[in-house]
């Protein structure tokens, strides 16, 4: 049986879980694959033809992230899973602290001041599903102004930049942006959901699980103890010019279900907004998609 890959994604719990052998004691027969693509880019996707555009979504078709267990948005992991690229893991998911900010100097005060004003994001991503979510509550659809920007940390390159004039970020990138004098104009908190390959095997995703929920515990007794694992997905350019120390805890692993109501609301949501090009009977059902 091939070994089971884990890849951190941008948070402290596979850190933790590592430090102390909770995959191991978990029965886990792995291998640990720190280091993520931080290649800068400032690129929007006005730049590319739209066949081109890409986000996490995309990330899932063909021949997936490469690793056991992928994490994305809830929307995203949705979607993919009713398309069977892979399986959305039922019994947990995570709540990922976010923001649109916008420079210190900037003169958006208020979420009203963002009509018509260019909010970056990533297509077909959290930050993309998010800001719609956080903005219909103050703005008319036709007053809301996403543009598609590249990866996360490149939306983070564009801001610093003044490439933009507002972005949605979470976790890492939403700490390193307050603390370089960015100002939160309302919160697009959402939660993010775990999928893995059909070929992966549903009873050692439970054990993964169950490591970072134990290693969920640990941050949030003693946050001050992990927060330097930040350290190591903030790409190298920035590390001298931030003190992780002042970060949050980031994202959080919740033992909680995705339920059918949850999946099929979502799948609803989706639609009303016609996100992607596939129709509403198009996929399976809750039960083949979702591991539960």
């Amino acid at each position: 049986m091939a070994k089971f890959i884990i890849v951190p994604h941008m948070r402290l719990q596979e850190w933790v879980a590592e430090e102390h052998g909770y995959f191991e004691a978990e029965g886990l027969d792995y291998e640990f694959r720190p280091g993520r693509d931080q290649i800068a880019s400032i690129k929007t996707a006005e730049e590319l033809p739209p066949d081109q555009w890409s986000g996490a979504y995309q990330t899932f078709e063909g021949q997936g992230r490469g690793c056991s267990v992928s994490s994305a948005c809830h929307w995203t992991v949705n979607q993919s899973a009713k398309l069977e690229d892979g399986i959305m893991y039922g019994k947990s998911y995570s709540i990922c602290e976010a923001a649109i900010v916008v420079s210190g100097d900037s003169k958006v005060m208020i979420p009203t001041d963002l009509k018509n004003i260019d909010v970056a994001v990533g297509y077909h991503s959290g930050s993309h599903y998010s800001a719609l979510q956080a903005l219909e509550i103050f703005l008319k659809p036709s007053e809301i102004s996403l543009k598609f920007v590249g990866t996360s940390w490149s939306r983070v390159d564009a801001a610093l930049a003044k490439k933009v004039p507002a972005i949605n970020v979470w976790g890492p990138q939403l700490y390193l942006l307050e603390q370089k004098g960015f100002r939160r104009i309302v919160s697009t908190t959402f939660m993010m959901a775990f999928m893995f390959p059909v070929d992966v095997e549903p009873e050692n995703v439970d054990k993964y699980l169950r490591a970072l929920i134990r290693a969920q515990s640990d941050i949030d007794s003693e946050p001050e103890k992990y927060k330097k694992y930040f350290m190591v997905e903030i790409p190298e350019r920035y590390r001298d010019e931030v003190d992780v120390r002042l970060f949050g805890i980031g994202e959080r692993v919740v033992p909680q279900n995705y339920t059918q109501e949850m999946f099929e609301r979502t799948q609803a949501w989706m639609h009303d907004r016609h996100i992607f090009d596939v129709g509403e009977n198009q996929g399976v059902s809750y039960s083949q998609a979702v591991h539960s």
